[in-house]
Formats: C-alpha cells, sequence, structure tokens
C-alpha cells in the first residue's frame, strides 16, 4: 500500500483516479489546487504524488518544487496532456519521478507505483539531484543503481564484468569507471572480441617481437600495454577463443605481458573491464567460456538494464540525444508531445542505440524542426522493413548465417563496395558492417 496525494483541478478526473487507487489498496488524498496539497503535505507523509501539469495559480512543476522543500522524498509524477520534453526534464531534475500523458490508463499508473523505491526517494537522481552522470542519461531507481555500484568500484584494480544486451551502454559504463577514477589521465582502450579473428586478437592484446612470425618485420607493442596504468576494455569477451581466453586469464593473474615470440615478460598495471551480451554462465556450461576466467571476472558484475524496463527515461533521453543531432546538422530540432507518447510506447528491443537511430531517422524524415509521431512512426517502420528484408528465416536449403552473407554480399555488390552506403542501406553502423565482413570472411575478392 502506498500514501498517494492526488493533485487535480479536475473534479472528476480527481474523483476517478482516487476511487481507483483505494480500489486497489492504497491511501488517496485528493486536493484541487497547489496551496490545498501543500497543507496535507504539512500535515502528513506520502509516498508518491500525482500532480497536474497545468493548473490555474500554482502549475504543477512550481508545486513539485514546493512539496520537495515539504518532503523531500516524496516521489513526484507529473500528469499533463500538454506534455513537452522541456517541461519533462526540468520535472526529473528537481526531483520528479515519472511523467505521465493524459489521458492515462490506470494499469501505467499501477506500473509508475510498483516502481516506487522502498525508501520513497524520487527517480533514482543521484545525491546532487543530477540526471546525468558521464553521459549515462536516466533518473530511473534501477540506473541509479548502477551508477552507484560504479562508483563502489571505479577505484579498485579488480576487474569489472558489464552484462547487458546490445545497445544497453555498456562501453558507456566502461568509460564511466575509468574517467571517474584516479586512473582517468592514463589510456583507455576498447578491443572488440567479435570484429577480430583469434590470431589477429592474440597479437592485438599481448604484441609480439621482430621475427615472431612471417610478416612480423618490426616489433609491435600490445595493447595490455599500452594501457598500462589505465584500462582496457574488453567488449564481446564471449566471443573470444579459449586459447586467447588462457593467455589473458594469466595475465590477470600474475600481471605479466610476454608479445609472442619473446622470452621475456614486463610486468603493467592494466585494469581489465569485459562485457558481454550473452548469459555467460550458459557459455561456462556450454564449454564456451572458461570456467576460471569466469570467476576472475565475475568479482565486480554491473547489470545494465534494458531500455524497456526503464521508459520513464525517455523524455531525458530524448532531450539528450536530440541536442546531440541539432548540434551535430546544425538545425535546432524538437519533439512534439504525441511523439514522446509513441517513443513511451515502444518496446525498444535495440534499447538506447535504437532510439538514438530512430530520432536519427525521423529528425531525417521531418520538416520544420518539429519531430512528430508520424516521423516516429516512419522511422520505426524503416527499422522493421529492414529487419524483414534481411529474411532471418531458416530456409530448407540456407542456414540463417548464409542468408546474411548473402544480403551482405548483395548490399556490398549494388553499393560497388562502399561500406558506408551499404552500411546506411542495411541500417547498420558501418562498424558492425566491417565487423560482420571480418567475422564471415567477406572480401572485394568475393565480389568479382
Amino acid at each position: 500500500m502506498a500514501r498517494i496525494l492526488v493533485l487535480d483541478d479536475n473534479s472528476g478526473f480527481r474523483k476517478t483516479l482516487c476511487m481507483a487507487l483505494t480500489c486497489r489498496g492504497h491511501e488517496a488524498s485528493p486536493a484541487s489546487n497547489g496551496k490545498e496539497a501543500l497543507r496535507l503535505a504539512k500535515k502528513q507523509e506520502f509516498d508518491a504524488a500525482f500532480i497536474d501539469m497545468k493548473m490555474p495559480g500554482m502549475n504543477g512543476l512550481d508545486f513539485l518544487n514546493a512539496l520537495k522543500n515539504v518532503q523531500p522524498s516524496v516521489a513526484g509524477i507529473i500528469l499533463t496532456g500538454f506534455g513537452s520534453i522541456p517541461d519533462a526534464v526540468h520535472a526529473m531534475k528537481i526531483g520528479g519521478f515519472h511523467y505521465l500523458t493524459t489521458p492515462v490508463d490506470l494499469r501505467e499508473i499501477e506500473d509508475v507505483l510498483k516502481q516506487l523505491p522502498s525508501n520513497s526517494t524520487a527517480g533514482g537522481m543521484d545525491d546532487k539531484g543530477s540526471t546525468e552522470y558521464h553521459g549515462i542519461v536516466g533518473a530511473n531507481k534501477t540506473l541509479k543503481n548502477v551508477i552507484e555500484v560504479i562508483k563502489n568500484v571505479k577505484d579498485s584494480h579488480l576487474p569489472v564484468l558489464i552484462f547487458g544486451e546490445s545497445g544497453t551502454g555498456k562501453e558507456l559504463i566502461a568509460r564511466a569507471l575509468h574517467y571517474d577514477c584516479a586512473r582517468k589521465d592514463c589510456p583507455f582502450i576498447p578491443v572488440n572480441c567479435a570484429s577480430l579473428k583469434n590470431e589477429l586478437l592474440e597479437n592485438e592484446l599481448f604484441g609480439h617481437v621482430k621475427g615472431a612470425f612471417t610478416g612480423a618485420s618490426v616489433s609491435k607493442e600490445g595493447i595490455i600495454k599500452a594501457a598500462d596504468g589505465g584500462t582496457l576494455f574488453i567488449d564481446e569477451i564471449a566471443d573470444m577463443d579459449p586459447a586467447v581466453q588462457a593467455s589473458l586469464l594469466r595475465f590477470m593473474e600474475n600481471g605479466m605481458v610476454r608479445p609472442l615470440g619473446s622470452s621475456h615478460e614486463v610486468k603493467v598495471s592494466t585494469r581489465v573491464v569485459a562485457a558481454i551480451n550473452r548469459n555467460i554462465e550458459e557459455e561456462v556450461r556450454a564449454g564456451r567460456f572458461r570456467m576460471d576466467l569466469y570467476y576472475r571476472l565475475n568479482v565486480c558484475r554491473i547489470n545494465v538494464p534494458p531500455l524497456r524496463s526503464r521508459l520513464n527515461d525517455i523524455p531525458l533521453l530524448v532531450s539528450h540525444f536530440i541536442s546531440i543531432i541539432s548540434k551535430n546538422t546544425g538545425e535546432p530540432f524538437s519533439v512534439a508531445p504525441d511523439a514522446l507518447l509513441r517513443l513511451s510506447k515502444h518496446t525498444w528491443p535495440g534499447n538506447i542505440r535504437e532510439l538514438f537511430h530512430t530520432l536519427q531517422r525521423a529528425a531525417l524524415l521531418n520538416k520544420g524542426g518539429i519531430i512528430t509521431q508520424r516521423s516516429i512512426d516512419r522511422s520505426l517502420e524503416c527499422t522493421a522493413s529492414t529487419i524483414d528484408n534481411l529474411s532471418w528465416q531458416k530456409e530448407e536449403s540456407e542456414t540463417l548465417e548464409d542468408s546474411e552473407i548473402n544480403h551482405i554480399l548483395t548490399c556490398l555488390k549494388n553499393n560497388k563496395w562502399n561500406i558506408s552506403k551499404t552500411a546506411l542501406e542495411l541500417k547498420i553502423n558501418r562498424r558492425t558492417l566491417q565487423r560482420k565482413m571480418t567475422k564471415y570472411n567477406i572480401s572485394k575478392a568475393e565480389l568479382v
């Protein structure tokens, strides 16, 4: 049960909402204006407050600000039919917990109440009320927990394992770990295991001496040594070959690096931060990932939430991305309330990365600087169409892998080997395309 203050100047909506909350076992206290609501807040404690944005006299944001002075821990939930992203961001920054656009489904309200923190602290802000931490944007409680874990382990020398679905911002987490610690003035070097063949990956990590193998005309320093004093970020570590895993484990155990072909070891102080988007325990059980390396990495673990579990962060993320898009294009953009509502109802299988690219496409499709719901729908349709065109359904004579290889080859041929144009046509970034080409051994020779 939650103790809830309901502030709305519409008597019909106010009574309906209070009745619905009471039927669900909550304690609801109605108020028709800001002064009345503040009087109630001074007499009793509330876990949450539903606040109408547009009211005569004291508006919703002014009331939320005043309420926070009386009850700092209350979770303020803004309700409005005239919402805008600047208002949503402002509400979050002064302690808002959530932002709903009316008309509101009662199931949405109940979902919000289920997210109320047990200690009734508002919205997942950090101690200073900020909604951004080293590029990590959000006010959700789950994200706050992630940030707190980062702050707790950032200055440790121990390795960190970051788990999260593709597109959730795992590299952003790794960069926050590095740039908010004593190692920040030393190198941060990322490497993606899926983008390199196994023999190249080992050479990239450990380096080699002159003459170590055919073609090794000069010595090369490995990135573990290059990151000495700093951080090595290993992305998609599940794609690392077991033999390379063994070499990495040896380094993590003794801090010594031996380049390929050398008989001498060098001591380095490089922190390892690894990321994975699969169930690593399942990979261990299947024998694809070394158990000893898993135990060595899993000392400090950070689980990054998918975007669908923090939809109340959509207004903040949209505002953040729109400012980036506006800066990059030199054209100011804004997002209409109906577009924001559409974005808040999408499930985002591609997570934050999908949200950013959806906004990018919508900005290209829109005219007049205001991104509408129609622009968002068209942008999302582009994504769905691209996925459908990949023909990722298994055919009797063709595997899923063969289908993807053939589709990439066809696009490359059509674009005369132009990587950027091909990536744009496939609706993926250039780096992802290059990684797939490496994985499938696709070279220009195959296009002849």
